[in-house]
């Protein structure tokens, strides 16, 4: 019976780390500047100023950190992913937004 719980207990291991890897690579880096806006679904939609990309930020942390900078010029640094199959990519995480000084 070790002989099949050494084996199983590596591959599990093996399984485990491997998914965070894989979680690590799908996440990227975003700064850029651009505009958030509210789609009508409620939703936070921010427009990339050099390749206009539109992200969505749909979790509660991104608009807390947004909060009243709707419709301005921002500098944002987030982390962003896209995940396959989806025709869309979302705002995991706002690392920071501060407004553009014109």
């Amino acid at each position: 019976m070790n002989r099949f719980v050494f084996p199983s207990l590596l591959l599990s291991i093996g399984i485990f780390l491997s998914s965070f890897s894989y979680a690590e690579e799908e996440a990227t880096k975003l700064q850029t500047t651009g505009v958030f806006i509210k789609n009508d679904k409620g939703h936070l939609v921010f427009t990339d100023d050099a390749d206009k990309k539109k992200y969505f930020g749909f979790n509660k942390g991104v608009k807390e950190k947004v909060g009243d900078l709707i419709d301005q010029k921002v500098k944002l640094h987030a982390k962003v992913k896209r995940k396959e199959g989806a025709k869309f990519t979302s705002i995991n995480y706002v690392v920071s937004v501060k407004p553009v000084k014109k």
